[in-house]
């Protein structure tokens, strides 16, 4: 059995949050997790809720039923990340940021599945980002365009631009580039693709908690 890291649950030579210690921000940041997303092997998401104070992962397709979810989602100026009409910049939020801010980690086709099957998630304010560069997936998936980002990189800007305090969140993102790189450098050696864990679990019917960062177990991936 490889040897893993209890943090990222990655194995150690996949490992990229050695050494980064979590970001405070003035929001409780919770992820909702498309059930496909946990079986890719970077998922960021994970790596976002290790490297985020106080964040919450919670894996599901239909939250409804979700007592903590539907808490923190009733909680006033609770806010979601998501571009399109009607989305604020974040930066616009920096003088009262959102006290709870939701971003859905999934490929966009899910992602807009979720929001239809959860109308009070869909209801919340939104937010949103303009990056200056394109996604540093780069080969290793591909993105509907260049404004389109990984789940990490959407949150670190948000928070961000939020805190007006960037570089309090440029290791997550460094962090990431360095997870893509080794996962490119794996496709591309002698060694078969991670792209995918074994075993991942699966449950998309319905919504289940990940536990708090530090535990030994977790729009796009």
């Amino acid at each position: 059995m490889r040897p893993t890291c209890l943090r990222c649950l990655r194995p150690t030579s996949f490992c990229v949050c050695a050494g980064v210690p979590p970001a405070r921000a003035r929001s409780r940041l919770v992820l909702l997790q498309h059930p496909r997303e946990a079986g890719l092997a970077i998922c960021s998401a994970r790596l976002t809720h290790v490297l985020v104070e106080g964040s919450e992962l919670h894996r599901g397709v239909r939250f409804a039923g979700h007592a903590r979810v539907r808490a923190l989602a009733a909680v006033p100026g609770a806010a979601l990340l998501f571009p399109g009409e009607g989305a604020r910049a974040a930066a616009t939020l920096a003088d009262a940021p959102p006290p709870v801010l939701f971003a859905l980690d999934a490929t966009w086709f899910h992602a807009g599945r979720m929001l239809r099957d959860n109308p009070f998630l869909a209801a919340l304010p939104r937010l949103s980002v303009r990056p200056a560069q394109a996604s540093a997936y780069g080969e290793l998936r591909r993105e509907p365009g260049p404004e389109h980002l990984s789940t990490l990189e959407a949150v670190a800007l948000a928070l961000g631009a939020l805190e007006r305090d960037p570089a309090r969140f440029e290791p997550m993102r460094e962090a990431f580039r360095r997870s893509v790189a080794l996962q490119l450098a794996c496709a591309r050696g002698p060694r078969h693709s991670p792209r995918h864990r074994g075993g991942a679990a699966r449950d998309p019917a319905g919504a289940a908690p990940a536990a708090p960062a530090g535990a030994a177990v977790t729009p796009e991936g």
